[in-house]
């Protein structure tokens, strides 16, 4: 599921024009590398955040699972 949902925020992310280091900021992570892993499914992700990435994104949640 993970590998799924990072590949979907980075599709989603790239349409929008974000960069990594944009959306790492507004998750709070330190640093863009734990976006990177969590996108190529190297690194899990925190359930909880899914909401949020939704809304920085734009879209609704449904839209990160498929």
């Amino acid at each position: 599921m993970s590998k799924i949902i990072g590949k979907r925020i980075r599709k989603i992310r790239l349409e929008k024009g974000m960069t990594q280091v944009h959306l790492s900021k507004r998750l709070g992570y330190k640093s863009p590398s734990i976006l990177s892993e969590i996108e190529s499914g190297k690194k899990g992700f925190d359930a909880d955040k899914v909401p949020l990435v939704a809304e920085i994104l734009g879209v609704e949640v449904n839209a990160l699972f498929f």
